[in-house]
């Protein structure tokens, strides 16, 4: 515990924190404690701290030494460029989802070219997010490309309440429809261009990481292999898909092969290619047709 005696400076209580955590982020409770940038932290080290100031600081230490995220103790995370809302009930996004953004985006640029060109053009693209979370897939793309109806499910009402209000501080209110579905059960038969989903994909013992002890079961793990939801979604997609689509799974590496036969079961001519994230790990299914 922390001394009793006041006052005490930021350099101090830092210096006395635990050596568990990189400075980067002790810097960052200390900042959240004291409502606060960390260039704050930076610039005041003789500041003098109270005694509320230094017992929120060890309670968010605490919480963190126990395996709370920084960004659930912040309350927020960064992606693809812009900040997300997030809370226990959502997945905390993850640089490696960027990707699926990037894809989208290609994709829907792409194919909004084509056709322009074209009399016979369909008037909308159309995305669907499924299993939305936070809303930091769709919300992303939808604030780098506003020409497409967007929809996102989720089973969670309170992971859809997240999104909507990031949706809302996004300036996307009306841009984005939000669904509570269990996949596609609630969505009436419609062709989309793109579906983009990051679906729980963890085994039973997978679960036992520490980076994502405090994260929502339910958002994580598919049965006994993982790929339960996915094999559920991949049955059901045949019908909601345009002539010429754009799938994309985040999906864990060593599901490469499963996966493959669920999505050949399911859509026999599609083309199959597996993308890699900034570690060289497979991390994207990527279907199309």
């Amino acid at each position: 515990m922390a001394s009793r005696q006041s006052p005490i400076t930021l350099k101090e209580l830092l210096k006395k924190s635990a050596d568990q955590l990189s400075t980067d982020e002790k810097d960052a409770l200390l900042a959240l404690a004291l409502g606060k940038n960390k260039e704050y932290i930076y610039k005041n080290p003789g500041k003098k701290l109270n005694r509320s100031n230094v017992r929120t600081f060890y309670k968010l230490l605490n919480k963190r030494l126990a395996g709370w995220s920084l960004a659930y103790l912040q309350g927020h995370k960064e992606f693809y460029g812009l900040k997300f809302l997030v809370s226990k009930h959502t997945l905390i996004p993850r640089p490696e989802s960027e990707l699926i953004v990037e894809e989208a985006l290609k994709f829907i640029t792409r194919l909004d070219s084509q056709r322009r060109t074209d009399a016979r053009r369909e008037k909308d693209h159309r995305v669907i997010d499924i299993g939305t979370g936070s809303g930091c897939l769709i919300l992303s793309l939808a604030k780098n490309f506003a020409e497409a109806d967007y929809l996102a499910t989720d089973i969670s009402n309170k992971a859809l309440l997240i999104a909507k209000t990031n949706a809302r501080k996004l300036k996307l209110k009306n841009k984005v429809k939000f669904i509570k579905s269990d996949l596609l059960n609630k969505i009436p038969p419609t062709k989309f261009d793109i579906v983009m989903a990051n679906l729980p994909y963890l085994k039973p013992m997978e679960l036992k990481e520490p980076s994502i002890k405090k994260e929502p079961t339910l958002a994580l793990l598919s049965g006994p292999d993982g790929l339960e939801h996915y094999r559920k979604l991949l049955s059901q997609l045949p019908k909601y898909l345009n002539q010429k689509y754009l799938i994309l799974l985040e999906i864990n590496p060593q599901q490469k092969d499963s996966i493959k036969k669920a999505i050949v079961s399911s859509l026999l001519k599609a083309q199959i290619k597996f993308l890699k994230d900034l570690a060289g790990n497979i991390r994207i299914a990527q279907i199309k047709n």
